[in-house]
């Protein structure tokens, strides 16, 4: 049974050891994390629990009517389980909750796989960013979507 949770000191090490596991995801410092720990104002993340151990993440951040999803990973070896749909799932129920209209996040654009998840869930490519990514250097697919969906 997957539980999805708010983020806790505790989850530290695991999405650490997540995020070395996907290379296709941002790699966030230990500080960046525990920044968001600190300061709920910076953003909120959500864990992903499967027999008691942390499967997957997703951060995001709410700025007046805008979400973005900042970084979303999901363990390889628990991939295809629908736990990435969870996780994103609760992140656009609470960007609405908190007033947004519209979410965004930006993707390598390499990442076909991420790209066709994100597009299941109604996001379109609204702009290339180039050279957004340093390692390794990559431009970036910027996907949005109205959040009158949810």
């Amino acid at each position: 049974m997957i539980r999805i949770r708010v983020f806790e000191a505790a989850d530290l090490d695991p999405i650490l050891a997540i995020t070395a596991a996907s290379p296709e995801a941002a790699p966030w410092s230990r500080q960046a994390y525990e920044a968001i720990l600190r300061d709920p104002q910076r953003g909120c993340c959500y864990v992903a629990e499967q027999e008691g151990l942390a499967v997957g993440f997703i951060c995001f951040r709410v700025a007046a009517d805008e979400a973005e999803v900042l970084n979303l990973a999901v363990q390889p070896s628990a991939r295809q389980q629908g736990i990435g749909s969870r996780l994103l799932d609760q992140t656009l129920r609470e960007a609405v909750r908190k007033g947004a209209h519209r979410v965004f996040l930006e993707v390598r654009e390499t990442n076909r796989l991420a790209i066709q998840f994100y597009q299941r869930y109604g996001f379109e490519v609204t702009m290339q960013r180039r050279g957004y990514y340093a390692e390794p250097p990559e431009d970036a697919l910027v996907l949005a979507r109205d959040l009158a969906q949810t």
